[in-house]
């Protein structure tokens, strides 16, 4: 499940290498992201809009899926396995739920008409440091228009989640490099000890960890310890 601005593009290194280890794997648009039309009303599609999304797409699996969320995808894959079977959720650099003690705020976005995707460099800046003039060039050329409904309830922190309801294992994994405004020191850790799982933090690692120099290496670590928490390992 991707974040903000992205679509199902972003896990195109991960599903390859998942594909090879054996494992059953599919990505996600969501609605107005990615190549699908941004259907009428999209700026004012919140929240739980998008999670409607995730619900019918862990509804089309014949058993529960672990279900891998980035980002602002954090926010809406508990809340949609709080409503369907899952095997366990795996959050990377994760938006916090809005009733996470101490969680910090964003600066708001102005509302009415989609928020234009970022520029090469705040998308670099913000996401992906670690790579190369022509890799943030193709990744802010992939980027698509979002919806300020949806960011503003995120860095507002309009959203709890019922972390009761989250019954399965879930690893938080923090990037080293991530965006302090919007990952400060802690509170992915916070975020982990929230839903009562486990938290594993990468040092060299970017918001955007599942791309680019390095991915391979995070790949591994993430994985060998996930695995270790559902007893897949």
């Amino acid at each position: 499940m991707h974040g903000g601005y992205h679509g199902a593009w972003c896990w195109a290194a991960w599903a390859e290498r998942l594909a090879a280890d054996g494992r059953d794997v599919a990505a996600l648009d969501l609605r107005g992201h990615g190549g699908l039309p941004q259907p009428p009303g999209y700026a004012e599609s919140g929240v739980m809009a998008f999670v409607d999304d995730v619900v019918a797409a862990i509804g089309t699996f014949e058993r529960p899926p672990v279900v891998v969320g980035h980002s602002l995808g954090c926010l809406l894959v508990p809340l949609a396995a709080s409503r369907r079977p899952t095997a366990g959720l795996l959050l990377l650099c994760p938006s916090p739920p809005g009733n996470l003690p101490g969680a910090a705020k964003v600066r708001l976005v102005p509302e009415g008409q989609p928020v234009p995707p970022l520029s090469v460099e705040v998308a670099r800046a913000r996401y992906a440091p670690h790579l190369s003039d022509a890799e943030a060039a193709d990744l802010a050329a992939k980027l698509c228009a979002e919806s300020p409904r949806l960011l503003n309830e995120r860095y507002d922190l309009r959203i709890p989640v019922d972390a009761a309801a989250i019954k399965v294992p879930v690893l938080v994994v923090e990037g080293g490099r991530d965006d302090p405004e919007r990952h400060p020191p802690g509170q992915d850790q916070a975020i982990a000890a929230f839903y009562g799982g486990g938290h594993l933090r990468i040092d060299d690692a970017p918001h955007n960890l599942m791309m680019g120099p390095g991915s391979s290496d995070w790949f591994e670590t993430i994985w060998t310890r996930f695995d270790s928490l559902t007893g897949d390992g």
